[in-house]
């Protein structure tokens, strides 16, 4: 029987990770809807338009640009995807940079082989839903910055032993040191990730009881 070759090296998926962006940035959106009505994309002046099968009609990229938009959420990402995308398990680099988002979503773990992840300028609050992406094996590149949950002063430590998988946290590449480190959570942070994923969380935290200053792996 032979052994199935891992997605990033076949010919394939190396072509589409070469293709040109779909970008839809810039264009004041305001739900995901407004794609299904109107596929037509905002021409760049360098990259232009990825192109399309010829039998499925559905543009031959990796790459969804979606930044600098007024997304609140993006309920209904998956679905899109499947509508737009040749390939849509295909999809590793996904921009949702300055938009308006509260929460990081469960749609963005329907993409395994999603290895770069735009979210910095958006409103996201609590630094336990970064602990979400820790499903996403493939994910090595994560911006987060000029969101709420940046304000920590522990923000960066927590999130790259959240994320052991990551190699870039907004745009500054992870250091062996920093993986190293024996810094501890606070109570905030300790409580939404016990509220948030209650039965990831006791396998993967050390929880001896206590609430506050619990070490981190």
């Amino acid at each position: 029987m032979l052994k199935r070759q891992p997605i990033w090296n076949s010919s394939d998926y190396q072509e589409f990770k070469c293709a040109r962006p779909l970008d839809f940035s810039y264009r004041n959106l305001e739900s995901l809807d407004e794609l299904n009505r109107n596929e037509k994309t905002w021409p760049l002046s360098v990259r232009g338009t990825p192109k399309k099968g010829r039998q499925s009609k559905r543009y031959r990229t990796s790459s969804f640009w979606l930044n600098n938009n007024h997304f609140k959420h993006v309920n209904g990402l998956k679905n899109l995807t499947n509508i737009l995308f040749e390939k849509t398990d295909y999809l590793s680099w996904l921009d949702l940079s300055s938009n308006r988002l509260t929460v990081i979503s469960d749609e963005f773990l329907l993409f395994p082989n999603l290895s770069m992840l735009f979210l910095h300028q958006n409103n996201i609050q609590n630094l336990s839903e970064v602990y979400k992406l820790r499903k996403l094996k493939e994910l090595k590149t994560l911006t987060l910055y000029n969101n709420p949950l940046c304000m920590g002063i522990k923000y960066r430590t927590i999130v790259i032993r959240m994320l052991p998988q990551i190699r870039k946290l907004d745009n500054v590449v992870v250091v062996s040191s920093e993986r190293e480190s024996k810094k501890l959570l606070d109570k905030d942070t300790w409580f939404h990730l016990k509220e948030a994923c209650p039965e990831e969380f006791s396998r993967q935290f050390n929880n001896s009881g206590a609430m506050v200053n619990q070490k981190l792996f």
